[in-house]
């Protein structure tokens, strides 16, 4: 015996509720499939219309220094601009603040300036190039603000004084140091130790390289226990080294100095004759 309302209302029984939930299910499956599928060719798409774009001939502006002062986008002195582009560019034209500043015909295409032949402050450098089929081409314009030469030396002052200090204080602890233990532990041959041993340029000698020695560009900076002299001092090889504790054993042998006349040793000689 059905109730009442599902007498008035057929469809809503039990059975016909779980088919119309089945269905809505199944219908909000297919609208995600479709979206998904939209998604995915947008995907799609999009690599090849952002490789079509990068395919796309561009400008690009360069600001190089030739002589001057450039901190960041600060800048003082002459720079030289150029641009990077295809290979059919026929004219380019260099603006500053929308301006001309000068145009080139023949490549490579550049053009130098001063910064002091403008107003100090904020300007704005771009190109416009030309092809050879009567394409333009721009460049994403570059923003820099012109200084004095005054406020550009202060600032690279402040940049290259603690470099200097720090630089200076590593030398003198490296040259005062070995001075004062190379008093302390004298040159023993053969005895390198971890950072190796060099010979010296001048009296060509062997000694050890100290490790706390400052590394320079051409070896560490050392003095030689032998003759005193500073020299940037290179790891030497084993047939280096050889060949200069050779020479150290040659020069340290005592020699024996004869000197007796001649005719006293033909006196002391002619005794033992018979």
């Amino acid at each position: 015996m059905r109730s009442g309302c599902e007498a008035h209302h057929p469809c809503r029984t039990p059975t016909a509720e779980r088919a119309t939930g089945q269905d809505h299910l199944n219908c909000v499956k297919v609208k995600q499939r479709a979206v998904l599928g939209i998604l995915l060719a947008f995907g799609l798409l999009m690599p090849a219309g952002s490789t079509a774009a990068q395919e796309q001939e561009e400008l690009r502006l360069t600001v190089r220094r030739t002589f001057g002062y450039r901190g960041g986008d600060q800048i003082q002195g002459r720079f030289a601009l150029g641009i990077e582009g295809p290979e059919d560019l026929v004219r380019v034209a260099f603006f500053i603040d929308g301006k001309v500043m000068a145009e080139d015909r023949e490549a490579p295409f550049e053009h130098s300036f001063l910064t002091r032949e403008y107003g100090l402050g904020i300007h704005r450098l771009s190109a416009i190039g030309h092809t050879a089929g009567g394409a333009e081409l721009r460049s994403v314009g570059r923003t820099f603000e012109f200084v004095t030469a005054e406020a550009g030396w202060e600032t690279a002052g402040r940049i290259v004084a603690p470099l200097a200090v720090a630089i200076l204080g590593i030398l003198v602890v490296g040259t005062v140091i070995p001075a004062v233990l190379g008093r302390k532990h004298p040159f023993r041959l053969g005895d390198y130790g971890a950072a190796g041993g060099a010979v010296c340029p001048r009296c060509q000698l062997p000694y050890p390289r100290r490790f706390w020695s400052p590394n320079l560009v051409g070896g560490k900076l050392e003095r030689c226990p032998h003759c005193g002299k500073w020299a940037m001092a290179r790891r030497a090889t084993a047939t280096m080294l050889q060949a200069a504790e050779a020479r150290y054993l040659l020069e340290s042998r005592p020699q024996v100095v004869d000197d007796q006349d001649p005719l006293s040793r033909l006196i002391d000689d002619s005794r033992f004759e018979s």
